[in-house]
């Protein structure tokens, strides 16, 4: 059978999936809308990289009627968790291939639906909907800020997917699985099907929460002590909350597989900034309350406090409230004493 992968959400991740599953042979269609859709509907999209720029012309629709689901389509999100609820709300109950029955196999809930979103969050938004849940942790050194064009600094890999499914959960196949995580590698990411998979995306939270220090004016040596400081309280909670991040030695060395230090052909701006600071840049809603949220709700399920978590998503709350650029405010208001 040869699937069909419909990504859903245009920004950096979703556009550089597309790009590269279609150079790869992989039948592939972006869904998004807006200046995103004009310029990927008349032009090719740009994949700027450390080696220089590919193009390709890439399948895009604007719907979830335009994109005619059938039985053979996988379904990606690409959105920010904050865009999840909406998502399959709106992509669930599609009939598939005109079939209005609503039997069982007739509806988008019953296609796999691949969980790309940093946190914990998504997954769960997910399930109470869909069957088929692929959890997914990744790295995907990659971004934008002009439609039509993608700039990541991962070389010579394009990025790196942990996959797998949800404790308890019987679906998706090992045969899907298997399916998508040869079709991911084909496309030039590093990608591994996992066990722990949860675990893994707690994995990638400790590493998140710090996202927002790029958000933050603050000298190199400030930066430095708010990372620190955010992955040490995070770490904390995470081991009083019972998660295991003893993960044992990594199978595949991701610096020298994607390079991400490495600055693009041509291109010296926005790729060195996490997701978080490019939220803010395009004036965007930031994924802060499901990072550092995240943090904040697991210590108050326990009994416990997050200080520095709860500062960083309140000031950035009050930061995106107010439409403040990056750089607006100082690390020193994050590690203000009260």
């Amino acid at each position: 059978m040869t699937h069909r992968y419909v990504i859903i959400g245009g920004g950096a991740i979703g556009m550089q999936l597309a790009g590269r599953l279609t150079l790869a042979g992989a039948n592939a269609l972006l869904i998004t809308r807006g200046a995103q859709y004009q310029a990927l509907s008349t032009a090719p999209l740009h994949l700027h990289h450390p080696q220089g720029t590919d193009q390709v012309q890439i399948a895009v629709a604007n719907s979830p009627e335009a994109a005619r689901l059938t039985r053979n389509d996988i379904l990606v999100v690409a959105t920010k968790t904050q865009d999840v609820e909406q998502v399959v709300t709106q992509w669930a109950w599609q009939p598939l291939e005109g079939d209005t029955s609503g039997a069982p196999g007739a509806l988008a809930a019953d296609l796999p639906i691949v969980i790309l979103q940093n946190g914990t969050a998504a997954e769960d938004i997910a399930r109470r909907r869909f069957s088929q849940v692929i959890s997914v942790a990744s790295i995907v050194p990659v971004s934008y800020l002009e439609p039509g064009h993608v700039t990541s600094r991962a070389a010579p890999k394009n990025g790196y997917f942990q996959l797998g499914r949800l404790t308890g959960a019987s679906l998706p196949t090992d045969d899907t699985l298997a399916q998508i995580a040869g079709d991911l590698e084909a496309a030039g990411f590093v990608t591994r099907i996992r066990d722990n998979i949860t675990a893994r995306k707690y994995e990638k939270l400790l590493f998140n929460a710090t996202n927002a220090v790029d958000v933050f004016e603050g000298t190199a040596d400030e930066r430095r002590a708010l990372t620190a400081a955010l992955t040490a309280e995070t770490r904390a909670i995470l081991s009083a909350a019972g998660v295991n991040l003893d993960l044992g030695a990594p199978d595949v060395d991701i610096a020298v597989e994607l390079g991400t230090n490495r600055v693009p052909a041509g291109n010296t701006n926005s790729a060195a900034q996490r997701s978080t600071w490019q939220s803010f840049a395009r004036g965007k809603p930031s994924e802060v309350d499901y990072l550092n949220g995240d943090i904040v709700l697991l210590a108050r399920q326990h009994g416990l406090d997050a200080p520095l978590n709860a500062r960083v998503q309140r000031l950035l709350g009050l930061a995106q409230t107010l439409g403040e650029a990056p750089q607006t405010r100082h690390i020193r208001d994050v590690l203000l004493k009260d």
